[in-house]
């Protein structure tokens, strides 16, 4: 019981951050930079991280703390193209015992989940970082008329 003449202790502050600080835009793109994880995910990891509807907004009003994210994603970028290498050299499950015959097959789902895995990475590579991890438009893959071309077409003309 608090006594009339004492003021009341200070609840502490009970849930995730909402109000903007450059520290916690410092540790939430630290953590965006360091791990492969999407931001809802990162956010259920990290419960003293906010949640990403409050990050979100963050983007919006803060052009600053837009800027320093974007930097964050294109880290996460090479992240994300490192664990395409890890998933395609791990074979560990990449063959299973048939129960039925004793037979060593191929484990078909397992390698199917690990293509998922990569391509999904892979894109979102791409998306962050086009020129790096992204393929050239249709458009812009083929290639101009060589010298030698253009100097063959004068001759036939």
């Amino acid at each position: 019981m608090v006594a009339k003449n004492q003021p009341a202790k200070a609840k502490a502050k009970a849930g995730r951050p909402t109000d903007y600080n450059e520290d916690m835009a410092a540790l939430l793109c630290e953590r965006v930079a360091t791990h492969s994880l999407g931001l809802d995910n990162l956010c259920a990891k990290y419960k003293d991280l906010p949640v990403p509807s409050t990050i979100y907004l963050w983007r919006l009003k803060y052009p600053a703390f837009s800027e320093m994210y974007a930097q964050a994603k294109m880290i996460q970028a090479d992240i994300l193209a490192e664990e395409c290498l890890s998933i395609a050299d791990d074979d560990r499950q990449d063959t299973k015992i048939n129960m039925l015959t004793g037979e060593e097959v191929a484990n078909t789902e397992f390698i199917a989940r690990s293509r998922l895995r990569i391509d999904t990475r892979k894109w979102l590579a791409a998306k962050l970082l086009p020129k790096q991890y992204g393929t050239l438009p249709d458009d812009r893959k083929t290639v101009s008329e060589s010298i030698v071309e253009k100097l063959i077409d004068r001759l036939i003309d």
